[in-house]
């Protein structure tokens, strides 16, 4: 007992010595410390003497009053922003602050990774729910995205169906009428005939005797349209016969027919552009006999042409209607009939309704027409807010197994972008575009360009082909220039009219055309200014070739413009990259 005392006194006074000595030591530290910051806030009480770094007097005098002691405040942040952009290491600092740092709202791969972080305890447990899927590996975001569609307008697209003379048939005939020499005859000929080519005279009787004088064989005077084409006596008269000398008794008259002329052809190469009238005077010495008179009538060939072919497929007929009803016109001089001079083609167009996809669920925002035909809106864009759910097949194991976090576990394979040609081709129509913007703009403007369609068999220069031979001879420089231009497919053909007539009758024609710089400026006009918006280019008198406003082709809908035509012209331009010379920079970088 007395022992475990003793031991206990011991360890007392052990403990107490002990903690007297770390207070002791404790309190010389803090006392140490006191005295150097109080030495420290008295320069005098420092042993750093700075006049012993400075070699002159001056150094000293700007130690003891620097410059920068005279600054303002707008002074110093201009030099320590000017002192920033000019050090090298600030510069890096700021430029690589946040390199590597991910941007979240943007970048998928790590917006799928905080997906799968945001229901861990699903993933782990093996429960599916909205976001993740474990039976599929599915991931899935979902938010209010603005959703573009386009839906049809179901508008009715009117266009016009006309007749044009595509060309004019000749066509031969005859008529005969009796003439008994005295009754006069006037006779009008079948409508359309243009020439009368020749004239078959009968053979005739003569009247001898008082009661004929003083028409003793005077001939036939022949009158077209009033104008005399014949008025000789016949020739080569014969004996008559007692048959024939009876002819002129059993009319009653009392005459007497001694003679007998022969038939005789007179041929003749009389044009006339208006109906024909025959007249034949009376000559009481004739009797008896038929005339026959060969002409030739021209008729128009008609077909049909229509504002309906730059309409789009999709665009089906539904109703075609008379709106100019049948009448007889006069055309290159030649009356021409038709049960219906004009139609009206109605058609629908069955475009993809992309809307009917969208939740019914989303609201719309606004729409805008995104494709005309012929001027009329057949499409609108819609612009709607959809609850939004984006998903992606991933390699994301439930439950005990691990799962890919930035949902991209699989190799996609390359493919061809099948929409590569008509991208670029659009783009290098904008591109086109932009070259003709001024003051005021011109935006493909075409150049009125005509020639002559000579008729009868005469050099066409309107031809589509051969200019690279002897076509163009008896051409003018122009008319060369547009078939080559033609040939080139650089024209848009505008219409056909007379510029020449003789008699009423059209000798000369004139077609005229729009012709463009590039088959890209032909394009868009046909597809998108004539075809969407419905634009002219003008008469084929007066052809306008009128440009493309900036306003008109923001209203073009490039999506439906088939650039097929421009596709052999845009690779035979392409310069592709030299893949060898890549490979060796390449090489060259990494030092393989």
């Amino acid at each position: 007992m007395r022992l475990y005392s003793w031991a206990a006194l011991a360890l007392s006074l052990f403990c107490t010595l002990a903690f007297a000595d770390d207070q002791q030591t404790f309190t010389d530290s803090a006392n140490w410390a006191k005295q150097t910051a109080s030495q420290a806030l008295t320069p005098n009480a420092l042993p750093l003497n700075i006049d012993e770094y400075c070699a002159d007097e001056t150094c000293r005098r700007d130690i003891r009053a620097p410059k920068e002691s005279r600054l303002s405040d707008s002074d110093i942040n201009s030099q320590k922003n000017l002192a920033f952009a000019e050090d090298e290491t600030a510069q890096a600092i700021q430029n690589n602050f946040n390199k590597g740092k991910p941007d979240i709202k943007s970048d998928p791969a790590m917006r799928f990774a905080l997906l799968g972080q945001e229901h861990a305890f699903e993933v782990t447990h093996g429960i599916s729910n909205a976001y993740v899927d474990c039976e599929t590996g599915t991931q899935c975001l979902i938010e209010n995205n603005t959703r573009i569609c386009t839906s049809p307008t179901n508008n009715p697209v009117s266009c016009f169906e006309t007749p044009y003379v595509s060309e004019q048939s000749i066509e031969t005939g005859s008529v005969s009428f009796d003439y008994n020499g005295f009754t006069p005859i006037h006779y009008s000929l079948p409508e359309g005939v243009t020439e009368i080519t020749g004239i078959r005279f009968p053979t005739v009787l003569t009247c001898q005797g008082l009661s004929c004088l003083p028409a003793i064989n005077n001939g036939v005077k022949f009158l077209i349209n009033n104008n005399v084409i014949h008025s000789k006596p016949y020739r080569d008269g014969s004996n008559t016969t007692e048959a024939e000398r009876s002819l002129c008794t059993k009319g009653g008259f009392g005459y007497i027919c001694l003679q007998k002329y022969p038939s005789f052809y007179q041929a003749t190469a009389l044009g006339t552009s208006s109906d024909i009238t025959i007249d034949i005077l009376k000559d009481a010495g004739l009797f008896n006999g038929t005339f026959t008179i060969d002409y030739k009538k021209g008729a128009n060939v008609m077909k049909w042409q229509s504002s309906c072919s730059t309409l789009l497929p999709e665009c089906k007929q539904t109703q075609r209607t008379c709106v100019e009803g049948a009448e007889t016109r006069i055309i290159n001089g030649i009356s021409t009939y038709l049960s219906c001079w004009k139609y009206q083609v109605d058609h629908l167009c069955e475009l993809a309704d992309s809307c009917a996809s969208l939740p019914n669920d989303c609201n719309e925002q606004s729409r805008s027409c995104s494709l005309k035909q012929n001027g009329v809106c057949v499409e609108e864009e819609i612009e709607k807010s959809c609850p939004d759910k984006s998903c992606r097949a991933t390699q994301m194991q439930c439950g005990e197994q691990s799962f890919c976090l930035d949902g991209d576990c699989y190799a996609e394979e390359p493919k061809l972008n099948g929409n590569f040609d008509k991208s670029v081709a659009a783009l290098a129509g904008l591109s086109e575009a932009v070259k003709d913007i001024g003051d005021p703009p011109q935006i493909f403007t075409g150049k009125p360009m005509m020639c002559d369609k000579k008729l009868a068999g005469f050099n066409d220069c309107c031809k589509d082909s051969g200019w690279g031979q002897d076509v163009g001879a008896k051409c003018s420089e122009a008319e060369e220039a547009l078939g080559k231009a033609k040939e080139k497919g650089l024209t848009l053909y505008v219409g056909e009219y007379c510029a020449k007539k003789v008699l009423g009758v059209c000798t000369r024609k004139k077609r005229s055309y729009c012709v463009y710089d590039s088959k890209l400026a032909k394009i868009i006009q046909e597809q998108g200014a004539i075809g969407q918006l419905g634009k002219g280019l003008g008469s084929a008198k007066s052809p306008t070739c009128a440009p493309i406003t900036p306003e008109e082709l923001g209203q073009i809908n490039f999506e439906y413009i088939d650039f097929k035509e421009f596709y052999p012209e845009m690779h035979a331009n392409a310069q592709l990259p030299n893949f060898d010379e890549i490979k060796e920079r390449l090489q060259s970088a990494t030092g393989n």
